[in-house]
């Protein structure tokens, strides 16, 4: 189980990927016209989000589109391939064909469509794994507590399961390699924009706090060549990582096991908690900052790669993602002003403001 404390990070909606919606930031008008001219038809797709969901997250669990990789079959080629029930996988697969996710020819033989390759396996900009995550019962059973949730303010992971996110995943690794590999994919399709918003070449050590597989750290340490890095998480979680970090960067690279309640290592020029803060209530992110002040020389910078939270009356993924927190992970993701009163209490002074992409954003605060 190689679980990190890197948060549950937002994912564009299922119902809007399959629909075609437009991702990014969206007013009350434009939401409305991706999805159809009259306000029924936003409601109507937003009511059966969840079967959406489902219908791709099967044809994920069945590797359907990985059958399909050499060419069209039959359905009772890819019943027998997936071990499924012929009529009702053909069922499945019409109503997904609809969508445009795979594709019907003649004699209920099926294809891959460009929406379908991005179910398969270890293909570029796969959304595979992060399917794979939003269908699990653990997923759907926090948000059907949302009401709870909103009604008390508890988090629904917690009233469902009886403990939090991170203690039930240490008690189930089979669901952690599942969450695990999502970061993975989620990380890598954001390490690159992150890298190149922010100038590491100056940076003599490189801190990643909660780094989790060292995904993002390896693309900083490519692109810093004269950089030196600390890979830190739970002792676990570096174990993990350890062997392909090591072969890859040998001694420029160092693995450091511990919790970044108590304490963070020092000497580092940068620090980066990305996806981390959001994980945790205020009380509980001030600690980590507190931490990494402690640990800081002068001079030291502490990058913190967050989503922002929009303004009113606009639609964009961290809003989303904030509601993913209050169901599963107990945290909240924060408004740049609410960011930076965070870090002012560490004590730091937020510097600026980088935008990476989408609603990621990179502040970069020194010690006040």
């Amino acid at each position: 189980m190689t679980i990190s404390r890197r948060d549950f990070v937002n994912h564009t909606a299922l119902a809007g990927f399959i629909v075609g919606a437009s991702p990014g930031r969206t007013g009350p008008t434009q939401a409305t016209e991706q999805a159809g001219s009259q306000p029924d038809q936003v409601l109507r797709q937003m009511m059966v989000g969840f079967q959406l969901t489902q219908m791709v997250y099967v044809a994920v669990k069945l590797n359907v589109a990985d059958q399909l990789a050499a060419g069209p079959k039959s359905i009772g080629d890819l019943a027998k391939a997936t071990a499924a029930h012929e009529d009702s996988l053909y069922r499945l697969m019409r109503t997904l064909a609809g969508y445009g996710v795979f594709a019907e020819e003649n004699e209920r033989r099926f294809r891959l469509t460009p929406a379908a390759e991005l179910l398969r396996s270890g293909v570029s900009g796969t959304l595979r794994n992060a399917i794979e995550a939003r269908g699990e019962e653990w997923t759907w059973r926090a948000w059907g507590a949302l009401l709870e949730s909103v009604k008390t303010g508890k988090t629904g992971f917690d009233l469902v399961y009886g403990k939090n996110t991170f203690d039930w995943f240490a008690e189930h690794p089979d669901a952690a390699r599942i969450f695990d590999k999502m970061q993975a994919d989620l990380t890598a399709r954001t390490s690159g924009a992150v890298v190149a918003a922010y100038d590491f070449s100056n940076a003599r050590v490189v801190v990643d706090v909660g780094g989790g597989s060292g995904t993002l750290l390896s693309a900083i340490l490519d692109r810093a060549a004269a950089a030196r890095g600390v890979l830190f998480d739970l002792p676990h979680v570096v174990k993990a990582a350890a062997a392909a970090m090591s072969a890859k960067w040998g001694n420029r690279c160092e693995l450091v096991g511990g919790d970044f309640f108590k304490t963070v290592p020092e000497g580092g020029d940068v620090y980066i908690v990305k996806h981390i803060l959001h994980d945790w209530e205020d009380a509980r992110a001030r600690a980590i900052v507190a931490t990494c002040h402690r640990a800081m020389k002068p001079g030291a910078a502490l990058l913190v790669v967050e989503d922002l939270v929009c303004g009113p009356n606009v639609r964009c993924d961290a809003k989303l993602g904030d509601l993913n927190m209050l169901a599963r992970a107990g945290g909240r993701n924060r408004t740049e002003r609410e960011y930076r009163e965070l870090l002012g209490a560490g004590p730091f002074a937020t510097r600026r403001v980088l935008p990476v992409t989408g609603d990621l954003n990179i502040l970069e605060a020194v010690r006040s």
